[in-house]
Protein backbone atom coordinates (compact mmCIF):
# COMPACT_ATOMS: atom_id res chain seq x y z
CA UNK A 1 0.00 0.00 0.00
CA UNK A 2 2.88 2.40 1.10
CA UNK A 3 4.36 1.94 -2.47
CA UNK A 4 0.73 2.58 -4.03
CA UNK A 5 0.78 5.77 -2.09
CA UNK A 6 4.44 6.67 -2.99
CA UNK A 7 3.64 5.95 -7.16
CA UNK A 8 0.54 8.50 -6.68
CA UNK A 9 2.64 10.86 -4.65
CA UNK A 10 5.41 11.27 -7.26
CA UNK A 11 3.15 11.51 -9.83
CA UNK A 12 1.38 14.61 -8.68
CA UNK A 13 5.10 16.03 -7.50
CA UNK A 14 5.85 15.24 -11.31
CA UNK A 15 2.85 17.48 -12.78
CA UNK A 16 4.00 20.57 -10.44
CA UNK A 17 7.39 20.24 -11.19
CA UNK A 18 7.78 19.31 -14.59
CA UNK A 19 8.51 22.28 -15.98
CA UNK A 20 11.49 22.72 -13.40
CA UNK A 21 13.09 19.84 -14.52
CA UNK A 22 15.82 19.11 -17.33
CA UNK A 23 16.43 15.97 -17.77
CA UNK A 24 19.89 15.49 -15.89
CA UNK A 25 22.49 12.61 -17.55
CA UNK A 26 25.86 12.26 -15.29
CA UNK A 27 27.70 11.60 -18.00
CA UNK A 28 27.03 14.94 -19.79
CA UNK A 29 30.62 14.98 -21.05
CA UNK A 30 29.88 11.67 -24.23
CA UNK A 31 26.79 13.09 -24.26
CA UNK A 32 26.78 16.97 -24.70
CA UNK A 33 24.49 17.53 -27.79
CA UNK A 34 21.39 16.64 -25.73
CA UNK A 35 21.62 19.55 -23.55
CA UNK A 36 23.50 22.13 -26.23
CA UNK A 37 22.20 21.84 -30.23
CA UNK A 38 25.27 23.87 -30.99
CA UNK A 39 27.35 20.49 -30.83
CA UNK A 40 25.53 18.91 -33.68
CA UNK A 41 28.45 18.00 -36.44
CA UNK A 42 31.30 18.35 -34.14
CA UNK A 43 32.88 15.73 -35.96
CA UNK A 44 32.83 15.06 -39.39
CA UNK A 45 31.36 11.45 -38.89
CA UNK A 46 28.28 9.59 -38.11
CA UNK A 47 28.24 9.51 -34.59
CA UNK A 48 25.27 7.26 -32.85
CA UNK A 49 24.37 7.34 -29.01
CA UNK A 50 22.48 5.21 -26.91
CA UNK A 51 21.53 6.54 -22.98
CA UNK A 52 19.86 4.53 -20.47
CA UNK A 53 18.87 6.01 -17.09
CA UNK A 54 17.36 4.29 -14.06
CA UNK A 55 17.35 7.01 -11.01
CA UNK A 56 16.81 5.97 -7.49
CA UNK A 57 16.53 2.11 -8.49
CA UNK A 58 14.36 0.21 -6.05
CA UNK A 59 12.14 3.38 -5.69
CA UNK A 60 8.44 2.42 -7.44
CA UNK A 61 7.69 4.62 -9.82
CA UNK A 62 10.55 6.36 -9.77
CA UNK A 63 12.30 8.27 -12.93
CA UNK A 64 13.69 6.17 -16.07
CA UNK A 65 15.26 7.93 -19.16
CA UNK A 66 16.49 6.33 -22.83
CA UNK A 67 17.87 8.27 -25.14
CA UNK A 68 18.55 7.59 -29.48
CA UNK A 69 20.66 10.66 -31.04
CA UNK A 70 22.54 10.57 -34.26
CA UNK A 71 24.85 13.52 -34.51
CA UNK A 72 24.91 13.63 -38.36
CA UNK A 73 28.30 14.46 -40.94
CA UNK A 74 28.88 18.13 -41.66
CA UNK A 75 27.10 19.59 -44.89
CA UNK A 76 30.14 21.48 -46.48
CA UNK A 77 32.80 22.20 -43.80
CA UNK A 78 30.01 24.67 -41.42
CA UNK A 79 26.84 22.80 -41.06
CA UNK A 80 26.08 20.58 -38.44
CA UNK A 81 22.59 18.78 -37.88
CA UNK A 82 21.73 16.58 -34.92
CA UNK A 83 18.55 14.17 -34.26
CA UNK A 84 17.90 13.04 -30.64
CA UNK A 85 14.87 10.94 -29.51
CA UNK A 86 14.09 10.77 -26.12
CA UNK A 87 11.80 8.79 -23.53
CA UNK A 88 11.36 9.71 -19.80
CA UNK A 89 8.98 8.19 -17.16
CA UNK A 90 8.02 8.48 -13.59
CA UNK A 91 4.93 6.99 -12.29
CA UNK A 92 2.38 7.27 -14.42
CA UNK A 93 3.77 10.34 -16.82
CA UNK A 94 5.27 9.77 -20.12
CA UNK A 95 7.27 12.09 -22.59
CA UNK A 96 8.97 11.54 -25.78
CA UNK A 97 10.73 14.01 -27.09
CA UNK A 98 11.80 14.39 -30.93
CA UNK A 99 14.47 17.18 -31.61
CA UNK A 100 16.06 18.27 -34.62
CA UNK A 101 19.49 20.53 -33.81
CA UNK A 102 21.19 22.70 -36.82
CA UNK A 103 24.40 24.32 -35.98
CA UNK A 104 26.99 26.55 -37.95
CA UNK A 105 30.63 26.47 -37.46
CA UNK A 106 33.33 29.39 -37.42
CA UNK A 107 37.02 28.67 -37.37
CA UNK A 108 39.28 30.65 -34.80
CA UNK A 109 42.45 29.78 -35.28
CA UNK A 110 42.96 26.59 -33.09
CA UNK A 111 39.29 26.34 -32.18
CA UNK A 112 35.93 26.15 -33.61
CA UNK A 113 32.88 28.73 -32.30
CA UNK A 114 29.64 26.72 -33.17
CA UNK A 115 26.47 28.51 -32.90
CA UNK A 116 23.17 26.19 -33.13
CA UNK A 117 19.36 25.93 -32.31
CA UNK A 118 16.77 23.10 -31.52
CA UNK A 119 12.93 22.38 -32.29
CA UNK A 120 11.51 20.24 -30.29
CA UNK A 121 8.17 18.16 -30.01
CA UNK A 122 7.21 16.43 -27.27
CA UNK A 123 4.12 13.69 -26.74
CA UNK A 124 3.16 14.61 -22.83
CA UNK A 125 1.09 11.79 -21.50
CA UNK A 126 -0.95 10.97 -18.04
CA UNK A 127 -2.36 7.36 -17.48
CA UNK A 128 -4.70 7.10 -14.67
CA UNK A 129 -5.97 3.96 -15.82
CA UNK A 130 -2.81 2.41 -14.63
CA UNK A 131 -2.91 -0.64 -12.24
CA UNK A 132 -0.81 0.43 -9.73
CA UNK A 133 -3.11 3.65 -9.26
CA UNK A 134 -6.31 2.59 -6.45
CA UNK A 135 -8.96 4.83 -4.80
CA UNK A 136 -9.06 5.67 -1.29
CA UNK A 137 -11.90 7.76 0.74
CA UNK A 138 -13.91 7.74 -2.09
CA UNK A 139 -11.14 10.44 -3.79
CA UNK A 140 -13.00 8.50 -7.73
CA UNK A 141 -15.57 10.45 -6.73
CA UNK A 142 -13.93 14.11 -7.15
CA UNK A 143 -14.59 15.17 -10.99
CA UNK A 144 -11.43 16.95 -10.92
CA UNK A 145 -9.37 13.87 -10.99
CA UNK A 146 -9.07 12.45 -13.96
CA UNK A 147 -10.01 8.32 -14.85
CA UNK A 148 -8.32 7.91 -18.23
CA UNK A 149 -5.43 8.11 -20.58
CA UNK A 150 -5.03 11.93 -21.07
CA UNK A 151 -2.09 13.15 -23.95
CA UNK A 152 -0.54 16.41 -24.85
CA UNK A 153 1.72 17.92 -27.67
CA UNK A 154 4.30 20.49 -27.02
CA UNK A 155 6.42 22.24 -29.21
CA UNK A 156 9.37 24.38 -27.89
CA UNK A 157 13.03 25.72 -29.84
CA UNK A 158 16.01 26.33 -27.96
CA UNK A 159 19.57 27.65 -28.07
CA UNK A 160 23.12 27.26 -27.99
CA UNK A 161 26.68 28.01 -28.55
CA UNK A 162 29.84 25.83 -28.10
CA UNK A 163 33.58 26.93 -28.37
CA UNK A 164 36.44 24.13 -28.58
CA UNK A 165 39.73 23.57 -29.01
CA UNK A 166 41.99 20.24 -28.70
CA UNK A 167 42.14 20.66 -25.44
CA UNK A 168 39.37 22.92 -24.28
CA UNK A 169 35.88 23.26 -24.17
CA UNK A 170 33.25 25.79 -22.91
CA UNK A 171 29.14 25.48 -24.11
CA UNK A 172 26.26 27.33 -23.05
CA UNK A 173 22.59 26.58 -23.88
CA UNK A 174 19.21 27.51 -23.31
CA UNK A 175 17.29 24.08 -24.53
CA UNK A 176 13.50 25.59 -24.32
CA UNK A 177 12.57 29.24 -24.72
CA UNK A 178 9.05 28.73 -24.69
CA UNK A 179 6.98 28.86 -20.96
CA UNK A 180 5.17 26.27 -22.26
CA UNK A 181 1.69 25.41 -20.53
CA UNK A 182 1.80 21.66 -19.35
CA UNK A 183 -1.50 21.66 -17.75
CA UNK A 184 -4.29 19.05 -19.85
CA UNK A 185 -7.13 21.67 -19.13
CA UNK A 186 -6.58 24.66 -21.10
CA UNK A 187 -7.93 27.17 -18.48
CA UNK A 188 -5.59 26.06 -16.04
CA UNK A 189 -2.10 28.12 -15.82
CA UNK A 190 -1.02 25.39 -13.02
CA UNK A 191 1.93 23.99 -14.83
CA UNK A 192 4.34 25.80 -17.29
CA UNK A 193 7.42 25.42 -18.66
CA UNK A 194 10.58 27.51 -17.53
CA UNK A 195 13.80 28.55 -19.25
CA UNK A 196 16.99 26.57 -18.27
CA UNK A 197 20.38 28.38 -18.63
CA UNK A 198 22.98 25.03 -19.25
CA UNK A 199 26.81 25.84 -18.83
CA UNK A 200 29.44 23.13 -19.26
CA UNK A 201 33.20 23.68 -19.59
CA UNK A 202 36.59 21.36 -19.16
CA UNK A 203 40.17 21.14 -20.09
CA UNK A 204 42.53 18.50 -20.65
CA UNK A 205 46.15 18.36 -18.97
CA UNK A 206 48.50 15.91 -20.10
CA UNK A 207 50.37 14.20 -17.53
CA UNK A 208 52.56 11.98 -19.60
CA UNK A 209 52.56 9.83 -22.36
CA UNK A 210 50.04 7.59 -21.12
CA UNK A 211 47.76 9.57 -18.81
CA UNK A 212 46.01 12.93 -19.28
CA UNK A 213 43.43 14.71 -16.82
CA UNK A 214 40.22 16.17 -17.45
CA UNK A 215 38.59 18.50 -15.05
CA UNK A 216 34.64 19.22 -15.59
CA UNK A 217 31.61 21.13 -14.97
CA UNK A 218 28.09 21.21 -15.57
CA UNK A 219 26.09 24.08 -14.22
CA UNK A 220 21.89 24.43 -14.10
CA UNK A 221 20.04 27.50 -13.75
CA UNK A 222 16.44 27.71 -13.96
CA UNK A 223 13.82 30.34 -13.25
CA UNK A 224 12.23 29.88 -9.88
CA UNK A 225 14.47 26.91 -8.56
CA UNK A 226 18.03 26.65 -6.69
CA UNK A 227 21.38 26.53 -9.09
CA UNK A 228 22.81 23.32 -9.46
CA UNK A 229 26.09 21.95 -10.49
CA UNK A 230 28.39 18.87 -11.75
CA UNK A 231 31.74 18.87 -10.29
CA UNK A 232 33.73 15.87 -12.50
CA UNK A 233 37.07 15.39 -12.18
CA UNK A 234 38.38 12.22 -15.03
CA UNK A 235 41.19 10.90 -15.45
CA UNK A 236 41.90 8.89 -19.00
CA UNK A 237 44.96 6.51 -19.70
CA UNK A 238 46.37 5.09 -23.10
CA UNK A 239 43.14 6.80 -24.53
CA UNK A 240 41.29 3.62 -23.71
CA UNK A 241 39.99 3.39 -20.28
CA UNK A 242 38.70 6.56 -18.21
CA UNK A 243 37.13 6.62 -14.50
CA UNK A 244 36.03 9.82 -13.25
CA UNK A 245 34.02 10.81 -9.82
CA UNK A 246 31.41 13.64 -10.01
CA UNK A 247 29.89 15.60 -7.23
CA UNK A 248 26.15 16.98 -7.67
CA UNK A 249 24.73 19.69 -5.51
CA UNK A 250 21.33 19.94 -4.77
CA UNK A 251 19.02 17.76 -1.82
CA UNK A 252 17.48 19.43 0.86
CA UNK A 253 18.81 21.67 4.29
CA UNK A 254 20.68 19.13 5.86
CA UNK A 255 22.02 17.06 2.64
CA UNK A 256 25.78 16.78 1.57
CA UNK A 257 24.69 17.48 -1.70
CA UNK A 258 22.76 15.17 -4.73
CA UNK A 259 24.68 12.49 -4.91
CA UNK A 260 28.41 11.06 -5.49
CA UNK A 261 28.93 9.77 -9.24
CA UNK A 262 31.38 7.05 -10.15
CA UNK A 263 32.10 7.13 -13.84
CA UNK A 264 34.05 4.10 -15.88
CA UNK A 265 34.09 4.34 -19.61
CA UNK A 266 36.27 2.35 -22.25
CA UNK A 267 36.87 2.98 -25.76
CA UNK A 268 36.40 -0.69 -27.15
CA UNK A 269 37.43 0.22 -30.57
CA UNK A 270 38.43 3.37 -32.59
CA UNK A 271 34.58 3.67 -33.33
CA UNK A 272 33.02 1.95 -30.44
CA UNK A 273 32.39 3.39 -26.70
CA UNK A 274 31.18 2.29 -24.10
CA UNK A 275 30.64 4.20 -20.79
CA UNK A 276 28.58 3.29 -17.22
CA UNK A 277 28.05 5.42 -14.21
CA UNK A 278 26.49 4.49 -10.74
CA UNK A 279 25.25 7.80 -8.44
CA UNK A 280 25.69 7.17 -4.85
CA UNK A 281 22.38 9.31 -3.72
CA UNK A 282 23.78 11.67 -0.96
CA UNK A 283 20.05 13.14 -0.42
CA UNK A 284 17.32 12.15 2.32
CA UNK A 285 16.12 9.46 -0.38
CA UNK A 286 18.96 7.77 -0.14
CA UNK A 287 17.82 5.28 2.66
CA UNK A 288 14.84 4.30 0.17
CA UNK A 289 16.49 3.37 -3.02
CA UNK A 290 19.49 1.72 -3.74
CA UNK A 291 21.18 4.54 -6.60
CA UNK A 292 20.92 5.65 -9.62
CA UNK A 293 22.76 3.53 -13.07
CA UNK A 294 23.31 4.97 -16.00
CA UNK A 295 24.59 2.99 -19.49
CA UNK A 296 26.04 5.06 -22.33
CA UNK A 297 26.64 3.18 -25.89
CA UNK A 298 28.59 5.23 -28.82
CA UNK A 299 29.59 4.30 -32.43
CA UNK A 300 31.52 6.56 -34.43
CA UNK A 301 30.87 6.00 -38.28
CA UNK A 302 34.62 7.17 -39.41
CA UNK A 303 35.06 6.66 -42.80
CA UNK A 304 38.23 4.54 -43.81
CA UNK A 305 39.35 7.98 -46.08
CA UNK A 306 39.79 9.60 -42.99
CA UNK A 307 43.73 9.14 -41.66
CA UNK A 308 43.98 10.86 -38.77
CA UNK A 309 44.82 10.35 -35.23
CA UNK A 310 42.16 11.11 -32.60
CA UNK A 311 43.09 12.49 -29.66
CA UNK A 312 40.44 12.69 -26.80
CA UNK A 313 37.31 11.71 -29.52
CA UNK A 314 34.47 11.26 -26.90
CA UNK A 315 35.35 14.72 -24.53
CA UNK A 316 35.96 17.82 -26.98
Amino acid sequence: MIKKLLILLFTFTWISLDAQQQQMYTQFMYNKMSLNPAFAGNENYLSVTLLYRDQWNGFPGAPKAQLVSANLPRLGKRIGIGLNLERQTIGITEKITYEFMYAYKFFMGEGTLSMGMNVSGRNFIQDYTDSRLYAIQGIENDPSIPKTLQSRNLINAGFGVYFNTNNFYLGASIPRMIRTDLDFDNNNLFSTEVRHLLIMTGGTFIVNNDFRLTPQLLFRAAEFSPYGLDLNLSGTLYDKYSTGLTYRTGGSAGDFGESLDIIFGMQLSEKLMLGFAYDITLSKIRTIDNGSLEVILSYNFIPSKIKTIIVNPRYF
